[in-house]
């Protein structure tokens, strides 16, 4: 097991100090729900962006996609990641499902957006079920989803919805080898799933990204001066297994 895993797994699945229990929702639909800080939710029109790229993400891969929206949450921090491997978030969806506090979790995406800027790494975490990010202001500023492509450069508001989509593949069970990328003339394209990690120092992707290849045979490259193109969707091979994702254990 990469560290990454084991310090998430560990650290917020195990602080919540619930049992499991299996879920129940129909296989045909995929559910997920997203809550704002209260800083984020100052932010005019970030919850439309929020559910538009997301929702545009999730019905592209799984067209049973229901996706709504928990509600305004005071928290003790805008660091995303704190937040998830800390426990705070999870114990928060856990309270919830026990009809103790407010953000009564779905079964298969919880997503917390926060205020946290998006320059200092990691700018987010997701563990099963479970997925926080930050990049608020950024992707309030991103144009609508309608007049948006799938494949766009790299701005602190679509870095910030991709590592959003990155966040909520990891709480669908999807790893960083679970992408694509693709060099195109000067660019370099990357899925959410592999996002802003070939472009991070070489100790980074020792840790945490030292693949050759996805799981479907993409092959990983070296950017080589290339710059970063994101894509907003995930890509094929993410796709079909977000399509027969069948849930689990969920942790509340």
């Amino acid at each position: 097991m990469k560290r990454r895993k084991f310090l998430l797994s560990a650290g917020a699945i195990g602080s919540m100090g619930f049992t499991g229990r299996w879920i129940s929702r129909p296989e045909d639909t995929l559910n997920v729900k997203v809550w704002f800080s209260e800083r984020a939710a100052a932010y005019p029109g970030l919850r439309r962006r929020v559910g538009d790229y997301l929702g545009r993400a999730f019905r592209r891969a799984h067209d049973g996609t229901v996706l709504e929206f928990g509600g305004t949450l005071r928290v003790s921090t805008e660091r995303a990641y704190d937040l998830v491997v800390g426990g705070e978030w999870p114990r928060r969806l856990a309270q919830g499902s026990a009809g103790l506090g407010p953000a009564t979790p779905c079964d298969d995406v919880n997503l917390l957006v926060t205020d946290e800027p998006l320059t200092e790494w990691p700018t987010g975490a997701g563990v099963p079920h479970v997925a926080a990010v930050g990049g608020a202001a950024a992707m309030a500023s991103l144009p609508p989803a309608a007049i948006a492509s799938t494949v766009v450069g790299r701005t602190w508001g679509t870095y910030a919805m991709q590592v959003a989509l990155h966040e909520c593949g990891h709480a669908l069970g999807l790893d960083h080898d679970v992408g694509s990328m693709r060099p195109d003339d000067g660019a370099l394209v990357v899925s959410p799933m592999v996002s802003g990690y070939p472009w991070e120092t070489q100790s980074i992707k020792a840790e945490y990204f030292d693949y050759e290849r996805s799981v479907c045979g993409c092959r990983y490259v070296e950017p080589d001066g290339r710059e970063p193109r994101l894509m907003l969707r995930y890509s094929d091979c993410a796709a079909e297994r977000i399509r027969t994702y069948r849930g689990g254990v969920t942790p509340w």
